[in-house]
């Protein structure tokens, strides 16, 4: 059972965020000169269609632009109480806005339209909330100066004698603009903004796999992450998986999002499911709304009831090793996955079968490290490491290890009389007779040129003379080896040998009496582990 941290699955730390914040702050600086700009334009080229002359809007203008440059200069430095300067301005614009288009009948004024273009910008750059209060103070102020007759005082502000009185119907239709473009861009940001973050959640979740998998080389902890994944960070409502990966296959089962992840048995169908045959033929994610039970069996048997399933091939090197099912629910009719979701979660699948490929190599390329590459056996190199570890385990559990070393006798002339490929039969002979002659958790490997060794946990010495015996008699019975015999030397721990060290001298010497003895025999060590040589 392994369990999947669903917070690596959150979106990316909130100082990318703030920095974003920083950018979108300094666009609504930039829509703040625009305006100005704008605003100046139009009194010099249209003054009788907005109220005022390029003169009379100037000071205003130039005032508004100043503090606003100012707060913009503040809240790039490092002082405290940047924001509340930038929360400070957002009634200055609409105070600024007001006053420019009281000379030409405030809600009636062609300039109206810039009291929209400022609830889009503050709503999209800022935040929602900033929209809504910005709506809220341009109808306080559309309602509060007619209410107190102020509009001539601002009109003279700017220096225009008479200004056009907004009637009450216009003063209303203005205020129900302001709120329509406010909600719905309020609205609009909220979906955009969601749909943003959602999918900085799945990329974040992606990398954070990646991350994960980076050290990972075990299939079934691989498929766990993978499966962990998909489940939690797009909120389905369980899932499983089945892969066969080699001579392993592998079945995982993810009941509900943040719940650990279990192995469960393989159902002996899953391979030949309908759905994992059509998403294998697609080489793509498969939607079905419900699984068949004459044609899903294993499908069925991991997801039992499954409605809304979508079926992704998990592919390792080109191949088709394995089937990945989520289950979204929801109305069998009407439940839908946007085609974002279907790729993302391609991707993602997509990645962990190259993780498994690597991961697959990576053994190989262990095991033939460990492999001797004429027989098929473990190499002197895998022996030393697996005696190491036998004595290490024999030490703490005190139970005795065996070693026996085998000698090809007069392999020379096997190699003058077969040839060197024939003498390259007989290794492979014996080595066969070796690996079948022992239990699974012995070790057979080749020692040196026609030398071989068997480690042999958990053996004495008489059981060891018991494997020599069974080894000699299955060598008679192989025609391929007919006259080809073999010297062998048996030792013991601890009864022959203190250390690895002491313990491969015990046999070795023990083998050098059986050639001298006149070979085709075994000679059991007689050193004893107080005459070995000093523990290494």
């Amino acid at each position: 059972m392994i369990r999947i941290d669903t917070t690596l699955f959150r979106a990316r730390p909130e100082s990318q965020e703030l920095t974003s914040l920083d950018e979108r702050l300094g666009m609504l600086f930039l829509v703040r000169v625009a305006i100005t700009v704008l605003i100046v334009l139009l009194g010099l080229f249209v003054p009788a269609q907005v109220g005022f002359d390029v003169v009379q809007a100037g000071p205003v203008s130039a005032a508004y632009l100043l503090l606003a440059v100012a707060a913009e200069v503040y809240r790039r430095s490092d002082l405290p109480g940047r924001m509340l300067v930038h929360r400070a301005v957002l009634p200055l614009d609409s105070l600024y806005l007001v006053i420019v288009t009281t000379p030409s009948g405030g809600p009636r004024s062609p300039l109206v339209i810039l009291f929209a273009v400022q609830l889009i910008a503050v709503t999209l750059l800022a935040s929602e909330r900033a929209g809504l209060r910005v709506a809220l103070w341009d109808t306080f102020l559309f309602v509060f100066i007619p209410t107190l007759s102020l509009s001539g005082r601002l009109g003279l502000l700017m220096g225009v004698d008479q200004v056009a009185a907004p009637p009450g119907p216009a003063t209303a239709v203005a205020i129900m603009g302001f709120w329509a473009v406010a909600i719905c861009t309020a609205l609009f940001s909220s979906v955009s903004e969601r749909e943003l973050r959602r999918s900085k959640a799945e990329l974040s979740a992606l990398a954070d796999m990646a991350a994960r998998l980076e050290g990972v080389h075990g299939s079934d902890e691989i498929l766990s992450i993978l499966l962990g994944t998909l489940v939690d960070a797009f909120d389905f409502r369980r899932g499983a998986l089945w892969c066969g990966d080699g001579d392993t296959t592998y079945g995982l089962v993810q009941a509900r999002p943040g719940s650990a992840v279990q192995a469960v048995p393989v159902p002996a169908v899953a391979h030949v499911d309908g759905v994992a045959l059509a998403a294998w033929e697609a080489r793509q994610p498969v939607l079905r709304r419900a699984l068949s039970i004459e044609r899903d069996q294993g499908a069925m048997a991991m997801l039992p009831g499954a409605a809304n399933v979508v079926v992704l091939p998990l592919q390792i090197d080109g191949t088709d090793a394995g089937v990945v099912f989520l289950e979204h629910g929801g109305n069998r009719m009407a439940a839908r996955l946007p085609r974002r979701v279907l790729v993302m979660i391609n991707q993602f699948t997509t990645h962990a079968g190259l993780v498994l490929r690597n991961a697959r190599l990576l053994a190989d390329r262990e095991r033939l490290a460990a492999v001797d590459g004429l027989t098929g056996l473990a190499n002197r190199r895998e022996f030393d490491t697996v005696l190491l570890r036998e004595v290490n385990r024999a030490e703490r559990s005190q139970e005795p290890l065996s070693l026996v070393v085998f000698d090809v006798d007069h392999f020379k002339a096997i190699n003058d009389s077969r040839g060197h490929l024939g003498g390259d039969e007989v290794l492979r002979g014996i080595g066969e007779v070796l690996a079948g002659a022992v239990r699974e958790m012995d070790v057979v490997a080749r020692y040196g040129g026609e030398e071989f060794a068997v480690v042999l946990p958990r053996c004495d010495r008489d059981d060891a003379i018991r494997v020599v015996d069974r080894i000699t008699a299955a060598m008679l019975r192989r025609a391929d080896l007919d006259g080809v015999t073999m010297s062998a030397g048996v030792a013991t721990m601890p009864a022959n040998a203190a250390t690895a060290r002491d313990l491969v001298e015990a046999s070795d010497g023990a083998l050098y009496e059986s050639k001298r003895g006149g070979r085709n025999r075994y000679t059991v060590s007689a050193r004893t582990s107080e005459g070995a040589g000093p523990r290494a």
